[in-house]
């Protein structure tokens, strides 16, 4: 997994790429955890590039948003599409975060 941050305006975006498992899932978390304590509790996950989330980047994914939140902000999501996109539905848990298609849509909703 490949994580990049990108600030832009009242929020970080936060792209991902590749596999979100067991093993690489804490380092999203953690990723999300610093830019939240470093005062931009506004986070845009780009999921444009993730090709697999397990129930442990699902995990990582809730925690983040509680972060977020539990600092006057929030965690949204654009870009999801194919498997992981599947697995959100599957789960229900799309409802839970503000959802976009595109990097830009996300940054106006901010």
């Amino acid at each position: 997994m490949i994580i990049e941050t990108i600030e832009s305006g009242r929020a970080v975006i936060i792209k991902v790429s590749g596999r979100m498992d067991a093993e690489s899932a804490s380092t999203f978390e953690e990723v999300c955890q610093d830019t939240v304590k470093a005062g931009n509790a506004n986070l845009i996950a780009d999921f444009a590039e993730l090709e697999y989330v397990s129930s442990m980047g699902l995990r990582s994914i809730l925690s983040a948003a509680k972060t977020a939140q539990d600092r006057g902000g929030n965690l949204t999501i654009c870009g999801l599409r194919g498997l992981p996109k599947q697995v959100f539905e599957m789960t229900r848990l799309l409802p839970l975060f503000p959802v976009f298609e595109s990097r830009d849509a996300a940054l106006q909703s901010v």
